[in-house]
């Protein structure tokens, strides 16, 4: 099991990554929430929910987390099969008699993991219009259906589809004589306890949204994204939450608890059903390997609103990141925060406080050291300061462990040929009473001050 304590140490580098990612990339705002083996030990707002009002984001705000909720909708059909109330291998045609077409007979073949795994070879969004912001009702739905919505053959490739989900949708509603929403709620939502998550956005939730924003352009200010409904493809991409309500979400997935589903049931969502060019599916979720671990996961990204939410079950491991923008990293940020936690953990032998020593206070020397080539990032980690360049899409990269030689004097380790290894910087007094930083060739390096905005 992985070293919660050393989880905990190396919260202070992803801490002052984030935030400098925010300044320089001018990244509305976000949300990061990390949990490890039984304990929330991050949960934490960046910057603004409404950037012309000045509205900084709080843990009350909601993202729309778009795709992820085909883990909720995923969840949900589990169930139902664990109840013996549907099988996998039903024809989406036994629950939905208006699933077929004279113009498509593909459909006839098509079965709920056909659906659950993006295999059932049918479009993607139909008349679901994300750029002029429409949503199909059901009657749109089965209107498509009748016309036919095949592109391939059932299980002749993987084809990402928002419509199977939605249809998934309407399924659950008919096996389970509910609305979708209600069901959700009843099921998933009230056992969790998850009081800020919502099946879709409405007059009653709305105003407790963060604003989404479109990409950066340059030079020019980022616009305002209008939310819109997705009624009937809520199933696919309508929910909303915190990263604290889907770290909960995902804690439900963890083996060893069987509050929603039970460990065989779990074992088979996250079991590879399919494999592509460009990852592996289970059902409803993806799986990949972020630093030699396989991660459980489902991103999102709705207008204005990117997401990525995943379990490391090996070590007990939740990461979720909420970003307020269409252009937000969401993947670079995971897989970033992720290899951070790894290689600082693998370090964390040279990194502790050695026993019967006293941790240092380097407080004051922590922090944004800018010149005209760069800027350096100094944190404390454990008993050390590392140094790292802040601006790299890999920090771990560039990460050196400082060794301390006396007073306000470190040596750059070995390893980095072009940081002039071995050789020494040091901080001392500003004028304004900050430190400044000496680098190994005699410059002066003062603090920059983050303001994100």
């Amino acid at each position: 099991m992985v070293n919660k304590f050393g989880f905990k140490q190396a919260l202070p580098v992803i801490d002052s990554w984030i935030t400098y990612q925010m300044y320089i990339k001018e990244i509305p705002g976000s949300a990061i929430g990390v949990f490890v083996e039984d304990e929330v030990i991050f949960n934490k707002e960046y910057g603004y929910a409404d950037l012309n009002d000045q509205i900084k984001l709080t843990d009350e705000h909601l993202f729309r987390i778009a795709s992820q909720s085909k883990l909720f909708t995923a969840t949900a059909v589990m169930k139902l099969y664990n109840e013996n109330k549907l099988s996998l291998d039903d024809r989406v045609s036994k629950h939905l008699p208006w699933f077929k077409s004279n113009n498509d007979e593909n459909l006839q073949n098509i079965c709920i993991h056909h659906l659950l795994t993006h295999t059932s070879g049918i479009i993607c969004d139909g008349n679901c219009h994300w750029t002029e912001h429409y949503s199909p009702s059901r009657e749109d739905i089965k209107t498509q259906v009748k016309n036919g919505i095949s592109v391939f053959k059932t299980s002749e490739t993987v084809k990402y589809s928002n419509f199977g989900y939605a249809v998934l949708g309407q399924l659950i509603e008919a096996v389970t004589g509910q609305s979708y929403e209600e069901y959700i709620q009843k099921t998933i939502l009230d056992p969790l306890e998850m009081k800020n998550t919502f099946t879709d956005i409405n007059q009653e939730n709305i105003h407790r949204h963060a604003k989404g924003y479109a990409m950066k352009l340059p030079r020019q200010e980022r616009k305002p994204v209008k939310h819109f409904p997705m009624k009937t493809m809520n199933a696919a991409a309508g929910f909303s939450s915190t990263a604290e309500d889907l770290i909960k979400f995902f804690q439900a997935h963890i083996y060893g608890n069987d509050i929603l589903l039970p460990d065989h049931i779990k074992r088979e969502m996250q079991r590879v059903q399919v494999n592509y060019n460009s990852g592996k599916r289970g059902l409803g979720f993806e799986i990949a390997n972020y630093s030699s671990e396989v991660v459980f996961f489902h991103s999102g990204g709705y207008p204005g609103f990117k997401s990525l939410s995943g379990l490391n079950q090996n070590d007990n491991v939740i990461l979720v990141v909420l970003i307020n923008a269409a252009d937000g990293p969401n993947y670079l940020w995971f897989n970033t925060i992720t290899t951070l936690f790894s290689s600082l953990l693998e370090k964390w032998k040279e990194l502790k406080t050695p026993e019967g020593e006293e941790t240092p206070d380097y407080s004051d020397l922590k922090g944004y050291y800018a010149s005209e080539s760069g800027v350096a990032m100094i944190c404390q980690v454990g008993s050390k300061l590392v140094l790292v360049s802040p601006d790299a899409d890999n920090p771990t990269s560039t990460l050196q462990i400082l060794k301390h030689e006396e007073g306000h004097r470190f040596i750059t380790p070995s390893g980095h040929p072009f940081t002039a290894p071995g050789e020494t910087i040091k901080f001392i007094d500003g004028p304004d009473g900050e430190k400044i930083l000496i680098a190994h060739h005699g410059g002066k390096v003062k603090k920059l001050q983050i303001i994100n905005k």
